[in-house]
């Protein structure tokens, strides 16, 4: 299982590289302001079920409707209050930041339309932020796990979303955009002579973006400063190194919890590495931490999976069993049901549940088809019940 969801790569990938002027920090806050009652809660459950349906039905155009452009540019230019919207370099950074968002949904459409699932998981109330989060589930066996956190604004009655928070990255959009910002400025900022580890951050992006994944590894993990433990680059180091192979992306993900040990926010990323270690007791703590927050008990068919690969197969039939009665659609979670029956050997409860699977509508022989065949690696991990005596006689009953 492996959490390797790239919807947020497009930040790096549709970037505008035009000159944008560095200004003064602005520490303020932005607010959208929802106060919380009833009827905005169900307001909220609604908007969530219409972003859940635009992206089931492939209708970008309906969620793109539902971002509020002006709101999240205005957050990300908060933080740079004498900036000029009328500036020519600020003005190339919107037009390429708008066509990135104009693109983002067909990512998860895209996605979609190769089995993953986009489901509203419930929403929260943000005292601080004293408005509504509706929280998304970002979920197949290709892409791996992720969540999207929308944060609501109410436009004249219309509610709307001005920011995302991405959990595999840690942050919002905003905060991503905004420290993109500062690390590829060429005017009067960070990317000077003096400082030359900026502008080879820049080539990084840059490599990255035409497919130079090697060249771009190689560049991001040569920092010694201490740009080389900020968690955006750190976070970008992974996302380069999924590309490249399974050691690169191991140490890049050491290199983040080590800057990062008690941060919260990498709990996808923490979980990930568990698993390349095989520390799976530690992984299945990580899910309990991250089911706390977001009180998504899918993360049950996660903890099975951590499971079945710690061969600790009653925990493993518990959790699927779990998953089967609360998601009963979810082809995947009978899946690992029957092949923790195989591996336990109990091939007699193997071919009872077998025939549960086609008395709900599977077909037979796509069923037998499925038990004999080989994996693309040329393995079949129910080898043992296609062999036995028992799957010969369900399979000629």
């Amino acid at each position: 299982m492996r959490l390797r969801n790239l919807t947020y790569v497009f930040l790096l990938l549709c970037l505008s590289t035009q000159n944008i002027a560095a200004q003064k920090i602005n520490n303020e806050t932005l607010k959208d302001t929802i106060a919380y009652s009833e009827e905005n809660s169900l307001r909220v459950i609604e908007f969530a079920q219409l972003i859940e349906t635009a992206i089931h039905d492939s209708d970008a155009e309906t969620f793109v409707a539902k971002l509020n452009k002006d709101k999240f540019f205005n957050r990300i230019l908060n933080d740079y209050p004498t900036l000029d919207p009328n500036d020519p370099f600020v003005k190339g950074f919107i037009v390429g930041m708008n066509r990135a968002l104009i693109a983002f949904p067909n990512e998860i459409i895209t996605d979609v339309e190769n089995d993953a699932y986009y489901d509203f998981i419930n929403y929260r109330y943000d005292e601080q932020a004293q408005t509504y989060y509706a929280l998304f589930r970002l979920y197949s066996s290709d892409v791996g796990m992720n969540y999207h956190d929308y944060r609501i604004v109410n436009i004249d009655g219309e509610l709307q979303f001005s920011d995302m928070y991405i959990y595999l990255v840690g942050e919002h959009f905003t905060d991503t955009i905004g420290r993109v910002m500062q690390y590829t400025m060429p005017k009067d900022s960070i990317v000077e002579e003096k400082n030359p580890e900026k502008k080879e951050l820049l080539k990084a992006i840059l490599l990255n973006k035409s497919g130079d994944y090697k060249k771009a590894y190689k560049i991001l993990n040569g920092f010694k400063s201490e740009l080389s433990n900020e968690k955006f680059l750190l976070i970008f180091k992974i996302l380069v190194s999924m590309q490249l192979d399974e050691d690169k992306y191991l140490a890049s993900l050491e290199d983040l919890i080590e800057a990062f040990p008690d941060d919260p926010t990498i709990a996808l990323n923490r979980v990930d590495y568990h698993l390349y270690k095989e520390n799976y007791i530690e992984a299945i703590q990580v899910i309990n931490q991250l089911q706390n927050e977001t009180e998504d008990d899918f993360l049950n068919f996660m903890k099975a999976g951590i499971a079945f690969e710690d061969k600790n197969y009653d925990l493993a039939l518990n959790l699927y069993t779990y998953t089967i009665e609360n998601y009963p659609d979810f082809f995947e979670g009978q899946v690992g049901y029957l092949s923790t029956l195989v591996l336990m050997k109990n091939y007699t409860d193997t071919s009872k549940y077998l025939d549960t699977l086609i008395e709900e509508g599977y077909d037979k022989e796509a069923l037998i088809e499925y038990i004999e065949e080989d994996d693309e690696f040329g393995e079949n991990i129910l080898e043992g019940y296609a062999k036995s005596n028992e799957f010969t006689q369900w399979k000629n009953n």
